[in-house]
């Protein structure tokens, strides 16, 4: 894909030895008339995977090509609500960037190729139609197909494939490096963070994924890194304000929304029901206990008689053996 000149954000920066690029302009721009797009070149086939890379590669394929996939990934990836519509179109592409980065093998790597082509068209598009500026849009193409570009390189069956020669970075910018202009493009977008809160947002998202350009190779460049992204999130937090710190805010409940029984009767019907309540109850207990006692009163009653008949007949002989 030719370069655009109005992409400044991208193709003005300037020239640092790390990382020399040579533009190749089209004649005429985007006035004249353009020819016909040629269709990508699919790439050349890939070298042969070793049988253990060949045994694995099953398991990375339901992980790696779903994202990519124009039926059900997409549907599964894509978002369609949020504050930042520019990481909602590239969401597929973030997805992709991050299980690849964990990938140990991949069965086609040349249609994955091409399927993140057709899938950065798609995003360009896409944030495009939300109202994104299109220089805001190219630096964001810019630094998607950089960090594919290093999450892919950076594998085992990337780095022995093909790619290098077809990078993304080159189809869509004619460039072959971006791991510096990465940060020049970040810089840039610092300086006005109000207008380019999305593309800092989505760079922000690259670098907490593990993305890391020139720093791969720098002494404690993980370190830098990581410095960058605590001040890059200051930046989009000011930006974006205070965020809710309450784990639920609604907690406490409305207070009374019904009216109480009390308020419909009177206290004296309450009070004469549980009067009677009292009085029932005293008087259930009562005959309870009237009949559970009621046989051993007879019991004793008995008793008693018993011992009134024994005193009566001791009376009785002692008065005979006085008579004798």
């Amino acid at each position: 894909m030719s370069s655009d000149n109005s992409d400044k954000t991208v193709f003005k920066q300037p020239s640092v030895d790390g990382d020399r690029t040579v533009i190749r302009p089209m004649p005429g721009g985007r006035g004249g008339a353009q020819p016909p797009q040629q269709p990508v070149q699919q790439p050349p086939p890939m070298q042969q995977q070793p049988p253990a890379q060949q045994s694995a590669a099953p398991a990375y394929q339901q992980q790696s090509q779903q994202p990519v996939h124009h039926g059900s990934a997409n549907a599964y990836f894509a978002t369609t609500k949020g504050l930042n519509p520019l990481v909602n179109a590239a969401s597929t592409l973030i997805a992709v960037f991050e299980k690849t980065r964990a990938s140990v093998s991949h069965p086609d790597v040349g249609g994955l190729h091409q399927r993140l082509v057709n899938e950065v068209k798609k995003f360009e598009a896409s944030a495009k139609e939300t109202g994104v500026k299109p220089e805001v849009v190219l630096s964001a193409r810019y630094a998607v197909c950089v960090a594919l570009d290093e999450a892919v390189l950076n594998t085992p069956w990337g780095s022995e494939s093909a790619w290098p020669q077809r990078t993304l970075l080159s189809v869509f910018h004619n460039e072959t490096s971006g791991g510096e202009k990465f940060f020049l493009i970040l810089d840039r977008m610092k300086e006005q963070p109000g207008e380019n809160l999305y593309i800092l947002e989505l760079m922000y998202i690259l670098l907490s994924l593990g993305f890391e350009g020139k720093y791969r190779v720098i002494h404690r460049g993980r370190d830098i890194i990581e410095q960058m992204r605590d001040d890059l999130f200051n930046i989009i937090r000011r930006q974006r304000g205070e965020y809710e710190r309450s784990l639920s805010p609604s907690w406490q409940g409305l207070g009374k929304t019904r009216n109480s029984l009390a308020n419909y009767i009177p206290m004296w019907v309450v009070a004469s029901i549980v009067g009677a309540i009292l009085f029932l109850s005293y008087s259930g207990f009562r005959v309870w206990l009237y009949d559970s006692s009621s046989p051993v009163v007879e019991q004793l009653d008995e008793i008693s008689d018993m011992r009134t008949v024994a005193r009566k007949t001791s009376e009785k002989h002692q008065q005979n053996n006085n008579k004798n």
